[in-house]
């Protein structure tokens, strides 16, 4: 299977000035802080993306989730990115983070909130950060 071509929903590529990224060729798990960043600089979370080259084993939905120094940025938890059963490609969220600004020295991680039995696996992600 050919990887899938990241493509942000950010329509100004220039406003991008940083990307987090994480991948795990192996299948999922889930976890607190699985991946953690520390940016030195005031901004704001542009988008978030990530995509799956395997699909999950069916049993549920892979569920992830951002938090900015332990609290997620997704209010509306029903809004975090996810992956339905036996699907691949690109996590759907249902909207937009609620809370996207962060402050030098915050600590933006990524959570794995929910696997199926066993996760998807070549799991791409990217979070775009901009100035603000």
């Amino acid at each position: 299977m050919a990887d899938t071509v990241i493509v942000s929903r950010e329509s100004r590529s220039s406003n991008i000035v940083d990307i987090l990224e994480y991948y795990s060729n192996a299948a999922i798990t889930t976890g607190t802080a699985k991946k953690e960043w520390v940016p030195g600089f005031y901004g704001r979370i542009l988008d978030v993306i990530i995509d799956s080259e395997t699909a999950n084993s069916g049993e549920a939905t892979d569920i992830a989730d951002i938090n900015i120094n332990g609290t997620t940025i997704y209010t509306t938890q029903g809004n975090r990115p996810t992956l339905p059963t036996l699907d691949t490609g690109m996590w759907g969220e249902a909207a937009e983070p609620e809370v996207v600004t962060f402050e030098p020295d915050d600590i933006i991680s990524l959570d794995i909130d929910q696997i199926a039995t066993t996760g998807s696996a070549r799991v791409k992600v990217a979070i775009l950060l901009g100035r603000r």
